[in-house]
C-alpha cells in the first residue's frame, strides 16, 4: 500500500506522462505501412519465399497487372480497337516500373518470314488494318490457339487481354531514386506497385475513353489497393462503432460520467499507443492487424470497469462526511482490493493472445505481440491513469453526485421491490441465478446428462471438423458483390484465369532440357493436368514454342516437287556424311516451301551445321544414321494432300478422325484436329516434341536433342521467361493459370504434378512449385501447424495458471476442458456454416482462451468460496449462480457485442470474426456454467472441498 501511495504522490505527473506518450505515439500512426501482399505473410527464410525470389531472379518478375477490353458489340479484332491496344501497350512499356507487356500487338508469333523461320510479332509490320490483314490476324490466332486462346483473346474474340509485368522491386534503386528527387521518403514495394497500377489505370482510361468497350483491371496490385481502401474504410467506421457500443454498456453499468468515460479513455489511449508502437517499429499493418483496435477496445475496457466498480464500492463503505483524506483512502482501498483480480485477468488474456507468437506467419506473429502489448497497456492505464484522475476530483462534488445517484437508486429499488413481489418475492439476481441454475441442471445436472451433453458436443464437433475447409486466398476475404471480385470472376470465366502457379523443372546439368525424354514428359504432364483439373485455364511452357517450330518446319510441300524431294533425302545425308565441313548454315536454307523446308529438311547440309548448337545431328563423326534407308513421312503427306478423293474417302477419313478423337466424348475441335493430323495439314501432325526417331532423319532418339537445340537457336531472345538459358537450358518455368483461388485446388495440382514427375521424368530431373498460388498454399499448411501449436500452448498455460491458483492439477484440467470444448465447437460452427479456417479466422481460438478463461476462474473462485460455507452442493451451486452468473453473462454479452461491430466491416472474413467471437463468448460462458459445476457436483474434488478453504 505504501508503494502504491508513493507512485500516486503526484497524480498530475502521471496524467501528463500518459497524455504526452499518447500524443507522441499517436503522431507516428500516420507512418503505418498497410500491406496485404502474400509476400508479407511468409517468413523470408521459408523455402517457398526463397524459391519465389530465385525464380524471379532467373525469369523476371511474377507481379502482373492485367487489363481486359471487351467490345460491347461484335469482335474486338477491328482496326479501331487494335489501335487502342497498340497505344496502351506502347505507353505502358514506357511507364516507370514496367518491364514488359504482352498484348495483341506485342507478342511473339513463330512463322516463316522472308524465307526463314523466326519468332516475329503476331501482328506484322506490314499490317495496315485492311480486311485482309484482319483476316490474317484471325487465322494466326486460331492457328496457334494453344498459345493465344484465353491468353490474348477470349473464345469468341470479343475481348482481348493485356498483361503488364512489373519490374522487380529494388530497395537500392528506390534509395537512389529518392536521393535524385531530393526526398527522404523511400517507397516500399507495395507503394511502388500502387504507383505503377495508378499509372497503368490512367493510361487505360485515357486511351479507351470514347470507345465502345468495357475495361477491367485486375491482378495482385489491384487486390492490394482494394484491401488498403477497405481497411482504411473499416478503421474509420468500426472504431467509432465499437466506441459507441462500449460507451453505452459503460453508461448502463455505472450511470456516471466517470464510469462512462474513464474506462473508454484508457482503451482509446492503449489502442493509440499500440498502433503508434507498430508504426515506430516498422511493423506492417495487415488485415489481421485491423482486428487489434476492436479487440483492445472490446476486451481492454474490462480492467477500467473493475477499477471503477471497486472505487464506487469503497466510496459507499466510507462513513460520515467525505473529507479529502477519506476520499483518498477510498481510492486506494478500491485499487488495493481490485489489483490482484485485475492482474490475474490481464495475465490470462495476454497468455491467450500471445500463444499465437509461435506462428511463423508474420501477421499472426505481430497480431499476437501487439494485442498482448495493447492488453498490457490497457491494464497499466487502468491502474494508474484512472486512479490519478480520481485523486484529483473534488470530494464534495463526488459526494453530491453519489447522493444524487443514491436518491435515484432508492426510487429504482422501490420499483424493483415491487417487481420482485410480482415475481414471487425473488430479487433480480436471485431470478437470474435460478434461471442459470435450471439451465445447468437440464444439461449437466446428473452424470448421464453431463456425459450425454459432452458426447453430443464432441460428436457434432467431429462432424463439423470434417466439413471444415482450410483456405488462405486473400481474394476470398472480399465480398462477392464488390467490383474487384466481380472483375476477377469475369476474367476467370472469359480468359485463362487470374491466379498463377509456376512449376520449375530442373535438369542435372546445363543443356539437359534439350533432351526429348524430359520435353515429352513435361508436355504429357501439361496435357494430363489440363484434363484432370478443369480449374486450370492454361498451361504454357517453352515446349509450346518447340512444337510450333516443329510444325512450321514440317508444312508439307504441295507444288509437285514433294516426290522428287523425298528421293533426294538420302543423297543429301550422304553428302553430309562425305563432307562434314561443307555445311551451309541457316543462310543457305533457301525459300520456305521448297524441298529444304518440306520433305528434305533434315537431310540438308544446313541442318547439320554447327551453328545449330549441336554436332550430333547429321554429323558423320557422331551419327550412325543411314540416309539411304530412311523415308521422310512428310513426302507421303504431301502426296496425299495433292490427291483427288471420293466422298467415300472423305467419310472414311472423318470416321477415323472421330474414333481417334474419342468417339462420343469427342468435340468438333478434337475431330477436326485429328483429321488435319491424318494428312499433316499445315504441319499439324508435327505439332509435337521431336520424339519419334522414325519421323526424323536420325539414328536414335538421343540425336533429336540436336533438333531441339537448333530450334532454340531460332528462338534466341524469345524464351527469357521460360528457360534460364536460350541455348543450353537447365531450368524451365511452366506457367499454370488457374480459374479459381482455392488453395486446396492449388495443393492438389502441385501434388499431382510432383507425383507425375516422380513417375515419368527421367532420372536427375526435379520439379518444384512456386508463385503466389503456391505461397498461399504453403501458408495454408502453416496455419494448420501453427494453430495446433498455439492451442496446445494456450491450453497448457490455462492448466498451469488454474492449477497454481487452486493448488491442484485437477483444477487446471477442469478449467481447460470448457475452453477446449468451446474451441472445437467454434470449428464445428465454421464447418457447418462453410466458413474457412484461414489467416484471419485462426485468431479466434486465442481470443476464446484469452477471454474465456475469465469465466472459468470467476465461477471456480465463487464456487470455492461458497463451498467453504456448506457441504450442501445444491445450495453452493445456487449461490454461485446468484453471485457470479450475472457478471459472467454480462461480460460475455459485452465482449460479444463489442466484436459484433465487425459485422459492419467491408471484409467478409472480418464479419465472420465478429460473429464467431460472439458465439465463442456465449459458448465458453455457457460451458463454464454447465460443465464445471457438473463435474464439481458429481465428483466433489478435494481441491475445492470445505476443509480446503
Amino acid at each position: 500500500m505504501k508503494a502504491t501511495r508513493a507512485i500516486f504522490k503526484r497524480p498530475q505527473l502521471i496524467i501528463a506522462i500518459c497524455v504526452i506518450i499518447t500524443g507522441v505515439l499517436g503522431f507516428f500512426i500516420k507512418d503505418l505501412q498497410i500491406d496485404n501482399s502474400i509476400r508479407q505473410f511468409l517468413p523470408q527464410k521459408d523455402a517457398s519465399y526463397t524459391r519465389l525470389s530465385e525464380t524471379e531472379e532467373q525469369f523476371g518478375s511474377m507481379m502482373v497487372i492485367g487489363v481486359s477490353m471487351e467490345a460491347r458489340n461484335g469482335t474486338i479484332l477491328t482496326p479501331e480497337y487494335i489501335d487502342v491496344v497498340r497505344r496502351i501497350t506502347d505507353r505502358a512499356l514506357e511507364a516507370e516500373g514496367v518491364s514488359d507487356v504482352d498484348s495483341l500487338t506485342h507478342i511473339d508469333y513463330v512463322c516463316e518470314s522472308d524465307g526463314a523461320i523466326s519468332a516475329s510479332q503476331l501482328i506484322p509490320d506490314s499490317y495496315t488494318g485492311s480486311a485482309a490483314d484482319i483476316a490474317q490476324l484471325e487465322g494466326r490466332l486460331i492457328e496457334w490457339e494453344s498459345m493465344y486462346n484465353r491468353v490474348i483473346v477470349n473464345d469468341d474474340m470479343t475481348g482481348t487481354q493485356l498483361q503488364v509485368t512489373l519490374a522487380p522491386y529494388s530497395h537500392e534503386f528506390e534509395i537512389e531514386r529518392a536521393s535524385a528527387l531530393g526526398s527522404k521518403k523511400i517507397r516500399s514495394e507495395a507503394e511502388e506497385e500502387e504507383d505503377v497500377l495508378n499509372a497503368i489505370t490512367a493510361i487505360v482510361n485515357e486511351e479507351t475513353a470514347g470507345h465502345n468497350v468495357d475495361v477491367k483491371i485486375y491482378g495482385n496490385p489491384v487486390v492490394m489497393q482494394n484491401s488498403r481502401v477497405f481497411m482504411l474504410a473499416d478503421l474509420t467506421r468500426l472504431i467509432p462503432l465499437v466506441i459507441v457500443v462500449v460507451l453505452l454498456s459503460l453508461y448502463f453499468s455505472f450511470k456516471t460520467m466517470d464510469g462512462t468515460l474513464l474506462p473508454l479513455i484508457t482503451v482509446v489511449m492503449a489502442t493509440t499507443w499500440t498502433m503508434g508502437l507498430m508504426a515506430l517499429f516498422g511493423v506492417t499493418f495487415t488485415l489481421v492487424s485491423s482486428v487489434i483496435p476492436v479487440a483492445l477496445i472490446a476486451v481492454g475496457s474490462a480492467y477500467g470497469i473493475h477499477v471503477l466498480t471497486h472505487y464506487y464500492v469503497a466510496l459507499d463503505m466510507t462513513e460520515g462526511e467525505l473529507t479529502k483524506e477519506k476520499y483518498t483512502e477510498a481510492v486506494f482501498n478500491g485499487l488495493h482490493e481490485v489489483m490482484g483480480a485485475v492482474l490475474l485477468a490481464g495475465i490470462t488474456t495476454v497468455i491467450g493472445f500471445i500463444s499465437l507468437i509461435s506462428s511463423p506467419i508474420a501477421p499472426l506473429h505481430s497480431f499476437a505481440v501487439f494485442t498482448a502489448v495493447g492488453v498490457t497497456i490497457s491494464l497499466l492505464l487502468a491502474i494508474t491513469f484512472i486512479p490519478a484522475i480520481l485523486l484529483l476530483k473534488n470530494p464534495q462534488k463526488v459526494m453530491a453526485s453519489r447522493n444524487k445517484k443514491h436518491n435515484i437508486s432508492e426510487k429504482l429499488a422501490a420499483k424493483l421491490e415491487h417487481a420482485r413481489r410480482l415475481r414471487g418475492g425473488k430479487s433480480a439476481d436471485e431470478a437470474e441465478g435460478e434461471t442459470l441454475y435450471q439451465i445447468y441442471h437440464f444439461f449437466c445436472g446428473s452424470k448421464p446428462r453431463l456425459y450425454l451433453s459432452i458426447i453430443v458436443m464432441v460428436g457434432l464437433s467431429v462432424v463439423g471438423l470434417r466439413l471444415l475447409h482450410i483456405d488462405t486466398a486473400l481474394v476470398n476475404y472480399f465480398p462477392e458483390s464488390c467490383d474487384m471480385r466481380q472483375d476477377i470472376n469475369y476474367i476467370d470465366k472469359q480468359f485463362a484465369g487470374t491466379n498463377s502457379l509456376y512449376l520449375n523443372v530442373k535438369g542435372p546439368e546445363k543443356g539437359s532440357l534439350t533432351n526429348p525424354e524430359i520435353l515429352k514428359a513435361v508436355d504429357d504432364m501439361q496435357e494430363y493436368l489440363e484434363e484432370e483439373y478443369p480449374d486450370i485455364g492454361k498451361v504454357v511452357s517453352f515446349t509450346e514454342f518447340i512444337k510450333r517450330i516443329n510444325q512450321v518446319w514440317h508444312v508439307p510441300v504441295t507444288d509437285g516437287s514433294a516426290a522428287a524431294g523425298a528421293g533426294d533425302a538420302a543423297a543429301m545425308v550422304e553428302a553430309n556424311t562425305a563432307n562434314t565441313d561443307d555445311f551451309g548454315g541457316f543462310d543457305d536454307f533457301g525459300d520456305f516451301g521448297d524441298d529444304t523446308f518440306g520433305s528434305d529438311t533434315f537431310g540438308d547440309d544446313s541442318f547439320g551445321d554447327d551453328s545449330f548448337g549441336s554436332d550430333t545431328f547429321a554429323d558423320a563423326e557422331t551419327s550412325t544414321f543411314d540416309a539411304s534407308n530412311w523415308t521422310d513421312p512428310n513426302t507421303a503427306y504431301a502426296a496425299a494432300l495433292e490427291q483427288r478423293v471420293t466422298v467415300e474417302d472423305v467419310i472414311g477419313m472423318i470416321n477415323k478422325a472421330y474414333v481417334a478423337a474419342g468417339g462420343k466424348t469427342a468435340s468438333v475441335e478434337d475431330i477436326v484436329n485429328e483429321l488435319q493430323k491424318s494428312v499433316n495439314y499445315n504441319g499439324t501432325a508435327y505439332y509435337e516434341i521431336p520424339y519419334d526417331a522414325a519421323k526424323y532423319p536420325v539414328a536414335s532418339r538421343e540425336e533429336l536433342a540436336g533438333v531441339v537445340q537448333g530450334y532454340l537457336t531460332l528462338l534466341s531472345g524469345s524464351l527469357d521467361r521460360f528457360v534460364d538459358d536460350d541455348m543450353n537450358p537447365q531450368i524451365m518455368r511452366i506457367t499454370v493459370q488457374l480459374r479459381n483461388h482455392s488453395t486446396q485446388t492449388t495443393g492438389d495440382i502441385i501434388a499431382a504434378a510432383q507425383k507425375y514427375a516422380e513417375t515419368h521424368f527421367p532420372e536427375g530431373y526435379t520439379l518444384e512449385a512456386t508463385g503466389t498460388a503456391e505461397m498461399e498454399y504453403t501458408m495454408t499448411k502453416m496455419i494448420v501447424s501453427s494453430q495446433l501449436t498455439s492451442l496446445v500452448i494456450s491450453l497448457l498455460c490455462v492448466f498451469i495458471i488454474i492449477a497454481v491458483a487452486f493448488k491442484s492439477g485437477w483444477a487446471g484440467l477442469l478449467g481447460a476442458v470448457p475452453l477446449a470444448l468451446a474451441i472445437i465447437l467454434n470449428y464445428m460452427v465454421m464447418g457447418f456454416a462453410g466458413i474457412n479456417l484461414d489467416l484471419v479466422t485462426s485468431i479466434i481460438a486465442s481470443v476464446a482462451v484469452g477471454v474465456g478463461i475469465d469465466y472459468t476462474i470467476h465461477f471456480l473462485t465463487t464456487y470455492k468460496e461458497e463451498r467453504a460455507k456448506t457441504d450442501d452442493l445444491e445450495t453452493v451451486t445456487r449461490m454461485t449462480f446468484r453471485k457470479s452468473g450475472h457478471g459472467i453473462v454480462t461480460n460475455a454479452i459485452a465482449v460479444g457485442f463489442g466484436f459484433l461491430v465487425l459485422c459492419f466491416s467491408k471484409f467478409v472474413v472480418l464479419r465472420y470474426i465478429g460473429i464467431l467471437v460472439a458465439i465463442v463468448m456465449f459458448t465458453s460462458s455457457f460451458l463454464a456454467m454447465t460443465v464445471i459445476p457438473g463435474f464439481l457436483n458429481m465428483y466433489a474434488p478435494r481441491f475445492i472441498s470445505k476443509k480446503n478453504k
